[in-house]
């Protein structure tokens, strides 16, 4: 008697693990969990059990997607959105999600029209509205946009993105209070998300508010969206443009530790580093110069460092190492800027 529970147990535990098996939002989780752990292989065969099982379970083609993209491989990802597609699953989402690949990798033309065919397939996808709003913005056309950005709010009127992308485009459009008054009711709704406080930032540089209040929400908005480029950027830019360089080179720093492959970072600080140099002393210029090959090693051909390494080396009173470097500037991008330090590196290397 006790053998036979023992072995109904066993079935019933079986039919169950089969059962869960066979149920692609348990299989999801687990690819989310073993993608968090960093097997990505392990994650990817989850999400194709289900696409096999499932067909119309749209999130697993978005999740190996978005897998693929990460690895740097646009044609695969751009292919498993398709393959959902050819499923029946959820063309909005997909469609608005190829998108999104498109605009991250700098195909701005090809992301328009995938969000313009999201919305045409589901004109209350509240996402596709918000990333049609966000091409629109970066292609200058803000009444356009903003049209977006309201039928999103329409849809969703406490959307947090939607409110935010609003204000950014009223902010583009000069009205600058009307923006501030809709990014400070987003920051009470959602004191714990960035977006807004580095929008009102930006937003707040067009007024006569101290700059101490702008740094305050700059530094709320990295902390809290550590990962927002466009916010980063934003920041670094007002502290290299009028704030103090000690401060500026800190900021630097941290933006260089979230975006180790961020040339145009590595040349501001360096730059900064040479003003230092300049004027208070010449130690700095090593500094300088760690940057310039930091960048070197992202990008080998990169003129404008090989150009900041000749000015420090002439600063170093290294001349014939300064004419090589602005001679590879010069062989790289052949301008007259180059073309004039080749010349003073020659004329102190005599």
């Amino acid at each position: 008697m006790v053998q036979k529970y023992w072995l109904r147990s066993v079935v019933i535990y079986m039919l169950l693990i089969v059962a869960c098996t066979e149920d692609p939002s348990v299989l999801y989780s687990r690819a989310e969990t073993e993608a968090a752990l960093g097997s990505r292989q392990k994650a990817l065969g989850y999400l194709l059990e289900i696409q096999k099982s499932s067909p119309q379970y749209t999130e697993a083609y978005l999740f190996a997607a978005r897998l693929f993209f990460e690895d740097n491989n646009l044609t695969e990802a751009v292919n498993h959105c398709r393959r959902g597609l050819d499923a029946k699953a959820d063309s909005a989402m997909i469609l608005r999600y190829i998108g999104e690949i498109y605009d991250l990798s700098g195909s701005q033309e090809n992301a328009y029209q995938y969000y313009r065919m999201a919305i045409k397939a589901d004109p209350e996808n509240v996402k596709a509205q918000i990333s049609m709003g966000h091409i629109l913005n970066d292609k200058d056309l803000y009444e356009q946009a903003l049209n977006h950005f309201n039928e999103a709010l329409n849809l969703d009127s406490a959307n947090y993105e939607a409110t935010v992308g609003k204000a950014i485009t009223l902010r583009n459009t000069e009205e600058t209070a009307a923006a501030i008054e809709l990014l400070e009711a987003a920051i009470e709704g959602h004191p714990m998300e960035g977006a807004a406080y580095g929008a009102l930032a930006m937003a707040q540089e067009s007024t006569s508010i101290e700059d101490k209040a702008i740094l305050d929400n700059y530094a709320l908005a990295v902390k809290l969206a550590s990962k927002d480029k466009t916010i980063w950027e934003a920041y670094v830019a007002f502290m290299v443009d009028g704030q103090d360089k000690k401060q500026a080179v800190k900021v630097l720093q941290n933006y260089l530790f979230n975006f180790p492959d961020a040339i145009d970072g590595r040349h501001r600080l360096s730059e900064l580093y040479l003003d230092l140099a300049q004027v208070e002393s010449l130690s700095w210029l090593d500094a300088a110069r760690q940057q310039c090959e930091q960048a070197l090693i992202t990008d080998k051909d990169d003129h404008y460092s090989h150009a900041l390494l000749a000015r420090i080396y002439l600063l170093q009173e290294k001349p014939r190492l300064a004419v090589l470097e602005a001679q590879l500037a010069f062989e790289i991008n052949p301008n007259t800027e180059y073309g004039e330090l080749v010349d003073r590196a020659k004329f102190y290397s005599k």
